[in-house]
């Protein structure tokens, strides 16, 4: 019985998880459900009487989370066994490892003899914060990163919260609010196994925690409220134009179909921009892979095609800057090619391109193709049997604004803007605009593009900058520096949007100058106190 509740636990954690996150019923998440998601799994751990059950328990949990969460992965056609079947395996082995070391600092509460038995709630409330922090940051980085499914998502609706990322990165999020769970965990506990007024020790030490979570959670609102309400005033303005044109991913017909939409849509903003304020944009984006073939090659071929106008000669007719995705050829010889961003000027002629540096695992990147029975294994498995070559340059394009002055912006690609590191890197190199070029139409889920929407949403607030994100079927928005939305499009629905980008001054945050400093100061402190507790007492 007692091993049916704990599975029953872990079952029930994974449900209130994935019902925080973004999805069909909440698009934007609930942040009241993420705060409680971890309760079931904390009391799961503390009641387990191994290493290996408390692993089995978390990686239950993280495994049902992802299935729920990231469900639209498999709607990644022949690429599913790879984009929901790897993920999900990925995300529950990390989880799995992660749950000894929960154990570790949770479940051997029980054990008498050891630090554990006179002060339980402090080692097991701030532990378990630490350890799920580190859980999601292992999640989330290297070539298998995935930052989907992580309880930092449900805060979104909290704007004050979120303010913290500048300092923190979203990791100071992640640890509040499994601290959060964690504290209600050991409430529940102590109510159940102990009574709140037996051993005077445990409840005075459960109360410190307690009050040690709440005045965190004040400190973040204080600051929260400080930096969202602090005046920011624009040094200038970059006039765009955000192209959404719907395209059917999956269609193999769609290719040429989906640049013509794009041009009406196009012509359309700049005729009602012209009607509205008397000058053109600034700068036209397009979004992520409208056009198919790869450039420099292809643009004798673009020069005709659609055949209606080719797009060549349409960008020189509308006499304004471009960025387009598009495949870029690295090596035609042994058929490397990049998925990048094409600057294109208005006198139609490609200035320089951005390539795609963090791509996708075994969807874009796929490990072994350099060899040929690795390909022909994918070739006959799913009709694939190469991939994209990353990017190794964190290059900006300077769009020229009609006041004489310029904006320097970066073209993070698809899931980019959900990597700090790479944003980091754009940043250091000195972009003033996030834009974000992006597909996620091939998902046919609105909590697909909420998710990545949210996931996003704090590079702004990590950098104090704006980014924006210039979609084929959605969300297409405008993001200032708090995290708030300045303009957006509805998904799903072929549109533009004429908007006035503020750019702001650049400013150096504690988490631009510092990086990924709080996981590695948590790291640092369960080494040491894992080293500690087996020195000293065990």
């Amino acid at each position: 019985m007692r091993r049916f509740l704990q599975v029953f636990y872990a079952i029930f954690s994974a449900f209130i998880f994935s019902l925080a996150l973004q999805n069909e019923l909440l698009p934007l998440g609930s942040p009241f459900l993420g705060i409680f998601a971890l309760v079931p799994l904390y009391l799961a751990i503390r009641k387990a009487d191994s290493y290996g059950e408390a692993a089995l328990l978390t990686g239950l949990q993280v495994l049902i989370t992802h299935l729920l969460s990231s469900f639209w992965l498999g709607f990644f056609q022949g690429y599913a066994i790879f984009t929901l079947g790897a993920s999900a395996l990925g995300t529950c082995i990390i989880g799995t490892a992660f749950g000894t070391l929960l154990y570790f600092f949770v479940g051997r509460a029980k054990k008498r003899g050891s630090i554990f038995t006179k002060t339980t709630p402090v080692l097991s409330v701030l532990f378990f914060a630490v350890v799920w922090t580190l859980y999601e940051v292992s999640k989330s980085k290297g070539f298998l990163g995935y930052p989907w499914g992580t309880i930092l998502m449900s805060s979104y609706k909290w704007p004050l919260i979120i303010q913290i990322a500048d300092i923190t990165g979203t990791w100071g999020i992640t640890f509040l609010f499994a601290l959060f769970s964690a504290v209600v965990g050991e409430g529940v506990y102590l109510l159940c196994h102990t009574g709140f007024f037996y051993g005077k020790t445990l409840f005075y030490d459960y109360k410190w925690t307690a009050g040690l979570c709440i005045s965190l959670f004040c400190c973040s609102v204080i600051y929260g409220a400080f930096q969202y309400t602090y005046p920011r005033v624009p040094q200038k303005f970059l006039k765009a134009t955000l192209v959404q044109h719907n395209g059917d991913s999956w269609s193999s017909t769609e290719g040429e179909a989906s640049i013509m939409q794009a041009q009406r849509l196009t012509e359309k903003a700049i005729e009602k921009s012209l009607k509205n304020s008397g000058v053109k944009p600034d700068v036209v984006v397009w979004s992520e892979t409208v056009l198919s073939y790869a450039h420099p090659e292809a643009q004798t071929y673009y020069t005709y095609v659609p055949f209606q106008e080719g797009l060549y000669p349409f960008i020189e007719r509308m006499q304004v800057p471009f960025l387009i995705g598009s495949p870029i050829t690295i090596n035609s010889e042994e058929g490397l090619f990049s998925n990048g961003v094409l600057y294109i000027d208005q006198h139609a002629q490609v200035q320089d391109y951005y390539a795609k540096i963090h791509l996708v695992p075994f969807a874009e990147a796929v490990p072994g193709t350099e060899y040929p029975w690795v390909r022909d294994f994918l070739e006959s498995l799913i009709g694939f049997s190469s991939g994209w070559m990353a990017g190794t340059r964190y290059n900006l394009f300077e769009i020229p604004l009609e006041s004489n002055q310029t904006v320097k912006i970066s073209t993070p690609i698809c899931f980019e803007d959900a990597f700090p590191d790479i944003c980091r890197q754009l940043y250091k190199a000195g972009s003033e605009v996030f834009v974000n070029l992006t597909n996620d139409s091939w998902s046919r889920t609105n909590s697909a593009e909420y998710q990545h929407f949210v996931i996003s949403v704090f590079r702004a607030i990590e950098f104090r900058t704006t980014l924006v994100r210039s979609t084929n079927s959605g969300y297409t928005v405008v993001v200032d520096p708090r995290g708030k939305v300045i303009a957006d499009l509805p998904l799903f629905e072929s549109l533009y949007l004429n908007t006035n980008i503020p750019v702001y001054k650049r400013t150096e945050t504690l988490y631009y100058r510092l990086g990924e400093w709080f996981p590695i100061l948590l790291t640092l402190i369960t080494a040491a106190c894992v080293i500690l507790i087996r020195i000293k007492y065990d």
